[in-house]
């Protein structure tokens, strides 16, 4: 991806599993068994099944001369952004980070250019040129996975009522209330992670632009979020609330995968990366009965209202002196084996990954016209502030616009206060 503008790197990175190429990957023996490496490695990622799988990986390459401490928590992002921006070193010396985190960390020049440790250790390591993220020429993080939220639904059910898949949030509405009238143990049929904070301001952003709506004005970092097209998104939230649980503006990831094995729902939209676990006899009770499709355009002739995203590995810039162990650790921790051994645990962007069942969600996202997660260095304070009131708008408790208008103006503050914008008189909400 050299010489590519950074927004164009990151959309090519998210293209889909479909468009990975075919090339074999090279064979890589065990590094950290021949190279000898001593002293400790910290590595940080979220808990979801691929990253047990990588942790476990890497934590092989510990030795009587040499440890590796992978610490996984549901907390990533507190505390990836928080070891990042030490005034010291960082407790971490590498993270698995999203794209949204990632955009954060570049834009406070939070990361270390990995692009010397490549040339010296990628193509022994296999290392795939599909994998780098690139930033003006300089390799910033490794992306490993791809990933994006899309529709869970119960086939079993949708074909017993001769319901179609939804492919709007009308029609998973008019679904849900289906299920609700005729299935007795559905009371609360959708399942969707609307807890107050990340995970709801990351369902506004789904919705918006699936509407036509932007964050922001062209060319510009002024707010945009707060007019028709956002009050619209809104309201499609809080027309779904209804068909889910008492507690769903608490209801995480972990919850709606839950409900959703538990056959307690019969619909939701998460993350590709848990699909998987759909099919696990240990974990669910619905092995076999649930379909994937693209997440439903928030409205009819909208796109899907879900972004394509990757995964990958960041080094921070004020790291320690062990760099070279820290990089063996993660090609070792990444190498085609580990896809392999793991295949159908994540969408991954090597090239000997195959696809299966529960490895479709990407190319349906893309297919169904998702956009890549903004990339803009300013989008995460605007996030944040939805993050922080959106629930009063979803629940009814506040006036949407209103709502709305106060995120948009403290988001300005904030961006004033970055230097993105200069100031001006209170925001308005426009025509």
């Amino acid at each position: 991806m050299t010489g590519l503008p950074r927004r164009d790197a990151l959309a090519w990175l998210a293209a889909g599993a479909a468009g990975l190429g075919t090339a074999a990957c090279a064979r890589t023996a065990s590094a950290c068994a021949t190279a000898g490496l001593q002293g400790k490695v910290e590595l940080v990622a979220n808990s979801f099944p691929a990253l047990q799988h990588l942790a476990k990986v890497a934590e092989g390459c510990a030795s009587q001369e040499f440890r590796v401490n992978f610490k996984l928590t549901p907390q990533v992002q507190t505390e990836v952004e928080l070891a990042f921006a030490s005034a010291g070193r960082s407790p971490f010396d590498a993270a698995v980070v999203s794209q949204s985190v990632f955009n954060k960390l570049f834009s406070r020049n939070q990361l270390f250019p990995m692009t010397g440790l490549v040339q010296r250790f990628g193509a022994s390591h296999g290392l795939e040129e599909r994998m780098l993220v690139r930033v003006n020429g300089e390799v910033m993080a490794i992306a490993f996975m791809q990933n994006t939220q899309h529709l869970y639904y119960r086939q079993d059910l949708l074909e017993k009522h001769r319901l179609a898949v939804p492919t709007t949030y009308p029609e998973m509405v008019a679904a849900a209330h289906v299920l609700r009238e005729r299935e007795a143990d559905m009371r609360y049929p959708v399942a969707q992670t609307f807890s107050k904070g990340w995970d709801l301001a990351t369902e506004f952003t789904n919705m918006l632009p699936s509407l036509g709506g932007r964050f922001f004005e062209p060319a510009s970092a002024e707010p945009a979020f707060h007019g028709d097209a956002g009050v619209q998104a809104v309201e499609v939230m809080r027309s779904v609330l209804p068909y889910m649980t008492p507690n769903a503006l608490s209801a995480t990831s972990d919850d709606v995968m839950n409900q959703l094995q538990q056959g307690k729902a019969a619909m939701g939209v998460l993350w590709a990366s848990r699909a998987a676990r759909m099919d696990d006899p240990a974990a669910s009770r619905v092995v076999g009965k649930i379909g994937f499709a693209a997440a439903p355009a928030a409205r009819a002739g909208g796109a899907s209202a879900s972004h394509l995203w990757w995964d990958g590995v960041a080094m921070p810039r004020r790291g320690g002196a062990n760099r070279e162990a820290v990089f063996r650790v993660l090609m070792e921790m990444l190498k085609p084996e580990t896809v392999r051994s793991g295949n159908d645990l994540a969408i991954w962007v090597r090239a000997n990954y195959q696809p299966g069942r529960a490895g479709v969600g990407v190319s349906l996202a893309q297919k169904a016209g998702a956009p890549v997660w903004p990339g803009e260095p300013f989008f995460s304070l605007a996030h944040g502030q939805l993050g922080k009131v959106l629930a009063d708008a979803v629940s009814g408790t506040r006036d949407t616009r209103e709502v709305l208008t106060g995120a948009a103006a403290a988001y300005r503050d904030a961006a004033v206060e970055k230097g993105f914008l200069k100031p001006v008189k209170p925001v308005k909400a426009p025509a």
